[in-house]
């Protein structure tokens, strides 16, 4: 088993119709090719701009998760697409989910403001701290439902 958590800006404030679209063809997708995981998208105001920010971890085998990526970074609803962590694991975290989503506020939420200011730098010095933070995130959406 292999994961990757990425984050990535959305190129426009995303409608409900094209979250569901994006849901609707991942979910297929993923059972399809064994994939499991977790969407996050988040807006909000944030230092007087409105932002809109994916966060997204893939779980299954390795190549399948690969391949996703790289599909995943030539689609043109997001950019600056910040590679978070890859790697092998022993166990996935999303296993009954082909892709769980959730969409979320920024406002109130100190913790994901800071996801907002991710850059390649700042990952680059504390990696460790912010890709735990990131997956104890995404996880709570999995594990408290």
């Amino acid at each position: 088993m292999y994961r990757l958590i990425y984050t990535s800006v959305a190129a426009t404030v995303m409608q409900p119709a094209n979250l569901i679209e994006i849901l609707k063809f991942s979910r297929g997708w993923n059972k399809d090719h064994d994939i499991t995981g977790c969407l996050a998208y988040i807006e909000g105001n944030l230092e007087n701009r409105y932002l809109c920010r994916f966060i997204q971890v893939l779980e299954g085998p390795k190549e399948e998760i690969l391949s996703l990526f790289q599909n995943i970074s030539k689609d043109s609803r997001h950019h600056n697409i910040t590679l978070i962590k890859r790697g092998p694991i022993e166990k996935r975290h999303f296993e009954s989910w082909e892709m769980g989503f959730e969409k979320v506020e920024l406002e109130g939420n100190a913790i994901l403001q800071e996801f907002f200011r991710l850059d390649p730098q700042i990952i680059a010095l504390h990696g460790n701290i912010h890709n735990n933070m990131m997956m104890d995130f995404m996880k709570s959406f999995y594990y408290y439902l």
